[in-house]
C-alpha cells in the first residue's frame, strides 16, 4: 500500500497548508484525529500505517520506527531528512566576550540540531521516544565550550567517571563554579550557548502502543525552560538537566513537554473498524493467492480469489 497516495488525498481533501511553521504540523495531526472519529477512510489508512510501523509495541523500540516517522513526514509534507550535504555550519551573530574556539563549537552544535527540512525552508528537530524513557536527548552541547575558563577538564571530568553522568554529579560540578564566585559569568556563557544552539522547534513523539502522543515545542519555549532553571543556581539547574552522555546533554522530558502543544492519536478506534477488517481480508487474499501460484494451481487461485473477493464485499455491507 502506497501510504503517500492517501497522505496526498487527505491533505487535498482538507486543504491543509504547506508546512511553514510548527502550528502547520500540529494542525495536520489535529485534523487527522478529527477525521478518524468521522470514519474518513484516508485518515484511517494513515493511522493504521502509523500504528503498525511506528507506535505498536512490536516495533516502537526499534531504530527503524524513528526512521519510519521521518519517512512519514516526507510522505505527508515533503519533509526531507537533513544530512551532511544539506546541513551547513550556521555562524551566529558576533558574540561578545566569546572566543573564536567557543564560537566554532556553538556553530557546529547548532548545525546538528535540524533533522527535517520542508520545501518552504522551515526546518525542525525530530525526536521519538517510548513512555518509560523520561529523558530527552537534546544533542551536542559542547562541554569544552561551556566550561572553558571556569573549570579544567580534570575538574569537570567525563560522563559517569568524572562528574557529568548523573544529577548529583552535575550539581557537584556546577557547585565548583559557584564556589569560585563565577556563577554569574558561567550563567551568561550558558545562556549564550543555549540561545544560539537550540534555535529550531521540536516535534517530540511518544510511541505508546495504541496512543501516539505528539508534542510541538517551540525553540523559544525550550530555551526559556533551560535558561531559567540554570539562572537560579546548581540545585535549580538539575531540576531540568539530567546528565551528559558523550557530548550530548539530556534533560527531564516532562519539564519540557508540559510546556508544549499536544495532539494524541488514539489507534484503538481503528481496531474494530470496517477498514481494519478489509485490510486483514486483503492480507489473507494476497497470502492465499501466492500459495496457489507457488503450486502452479491457476484454477485453484482463480476460485480462491473469487470467493475471497465476495467475502470482502459482504463484510462491507
Amino acid at each position: 500500500m502506497k501510504i503517500k497516495t492517501f497522505c496526498d488525498v487527505f491533505k487535498k481533501r482538507y486543504k491543509l497548508p504547506e508546512i511553514k511553521n510548527l502550528d502547520d504540523i500540529l494542525i495536520y495531526f489535529k485534523k487527522l484525529k478529527e477525521s478518524i472519529n468521522r470514519g474518513d477512510v484516508s485518515a484511517l489508512i494513515i493511522v493504521d500505517y502509523l500504528y503498525n510501523n511506528i507506535s505498536s509495541k512490536r516495533v516502537r523500540k526499534r531504530k527503524s520506527s524513528a526512521t519510519e516517522f521521518e519517512d512519514f513526514l516526507d510522505y505527508a509534507f515533503g519533509g526531507k531528512v537533513t544530512d551532511n550535504e544539506t546541513r551547513k555550519n550556521i555562524s551566529p551573530n558576533l558574540l561578545i566576550d566569546i572566543s573564536q574556539a567557543i564560537h566554532n563549537y556553538i556553530s557546529s552544535n547548532r548545525r546538528e540540531k535540524m533533522d527535517i527540512l520542508f520545501p518552504s525552508g522551515y526546518g525542525l528537530s525530530l525526536k521519538t521516544s517510548v513512555p518509560d524513557n523520561t529523558e530527552i536527548n537534546l544533542g551536542s552541547f559542547a562541554r569544552e565550550a561551556l566550561f572553558e575558563g571556569f573549570l579544567t577538564p580534570q575538574e569537570y571530568g567525563g560522563e559517569r567517571k568524572g562528574g557529568l553522568g548523573s544529577k548529583p554529579q552535575i550539581e557537584l560540578t556546577l557547585n565548583k563554579i559557584k564556589a569560585k564566585g563565577q556563577w554569574s559569568n558561567f550563567y551568561k556563557r550558558f545562556a549564550i550557548m543555549v540561545e544560539n544552539i537550540y534555535v529550531d522547534d521540536i516535534i517530540f513523539v511518544i510511541k505508546d502502543d495504541y496512543k501516539l502522543q505528539i508534542y510541538g515545542i517551540s525553540g523559544a519555549t525550550l530555551r526559556k525552560i533551560i535558561i531559567e532553571a540554570v539562572e537560579e543556581g546548581p540545585k535549580s539547574a538539575i531540576t531540568v538537566i539530567n546528565r551528559y552522555e558523550g557530548n550530548s546533554i539530556r534533560v527531564e522530558r516532562d519539564k519540557i513537554i508540559q510546556k508544549g502543544a499536544k495532539v494524541e492519536i488514539d489507534f484503538s478506534k481503528i481496531e474494530h473498524s470496517n477498514l481494519k477488517k478489509i485490510i486483514l481480508h486483503l492480507e489473507e487474499l494476497e497470502e492465499g493467492a501466492l500459495i496457489y501460484l507457488d503450486k502452479n494451481d491457476i484454477r485453484g487461485c482463480e476460485k480462491f480469489l473469487l470467493n475471497k473477493t465476495k467475502e470482502i464485499i459482504n463484510s462491507m455491507k
